[in-house]
C-alpha cells in the first residue's frame, strides 16, 4: 500500500471515529436547546432542539458517507475516454493507478467534511458550556481551518493528475 493511500485511509477512519465521538460527546454537555447564533455581547439569538441538530448532524455524515462513496466505487466503471484528465493518453496506459488516485481523493473528500463537521460540534459544544464565557479564541480557528482543509483537498486532485502516473500518490 501506498504512504498516500494508507494516509487518507487512516484519515478517513479517524474523522469517522472522532465524527461519532465529538457528535454523541456534543450530544451530552447540549443543554435542551443550544444555541448556535448570537450577537456581539454574546446573547443568543437563534437555537435550535439539541435532537434536531443530532439528526442533522447524523445525516450529513450518512449522505456525506454514502454518496461519496457510491461515486467513488462507480468510478471505476467509466471509460477511459470520458474521463476529463489532462495527458488522458498517458493515465489511459495506467488505469488502475488513475482509479486509486480518484477513489483516494474521494474519501479524502469524505474525511475532510467528517472532520470539519466534527469541528463545528465540538465548538458549537465549548460555545453551550454553562461554566464557560464565550471567547473568540473558543471558535474563531474554524472558519480558516475548514476553507484550509477544503481547498487542500479540492485542489490536491487537480495537482496529482499534472503529475506522472508511477509517483506515489
Amino acid at each position: 500500500m501506498k504512504a498516500g493511500t494508507f494516509f487518507v485511509r487512516t484519515w478517513r477512519i479517524l474523522s469517522i471515529l472522532g465524527l461519532l465521538f465529538a457528535l454523541f460527546n456534543s450530544y451530552i454537555s447540549y443543554p435542551g436547546e443550544v444555541a448556535v447564533r448570537f450577537d456581539e455581547l454574546n446573547n443568543p439569538l437563534q437555537t435550535v432542539s439539541r435532537e434536531a441538530l443530532f439528526y442533522l448532524a447524523v445525516a450529513i455524515f450518512l449522505i456525506n458517507n454514502t454518496l461519496i462513496n457510491a461515486i467513488a466505487r462507480l468510478f471505476p466503471r467509466v471509460p477511459t475516454a470520458q474521463i476529463p484528465v489532462p495527458n488522458k493518453v498517458v493515465w489511459a496506459s495506467h488505469r488502475s493507478i488513475l482509479n486509486q488516485v480518484i477513489i483516494n481523493w474521494f474519501n479524502a473528500l469524505m474525511a475532510a467534511i467528517n472532520t470539519i463537521l466534527a469541528l463545528g460540534l465540538i465548538v458549537l459544544s465549548f460555545l453551550n458550556r454553562s461554566d464557560r464565557s464565550i471567547q473568540a479564541i473558543d471558535y474563531a480557528w474554524l472558519l480558516p481551518l475548514s476553507i484550509a482543509i477544503l481547498i487542500i483537498v479540492l485542489v490536491a486532485l487537480p495537482i496529482r493528475l499534472l503529475m506522472k502516473p508511477g509517483g506515489d500518490d
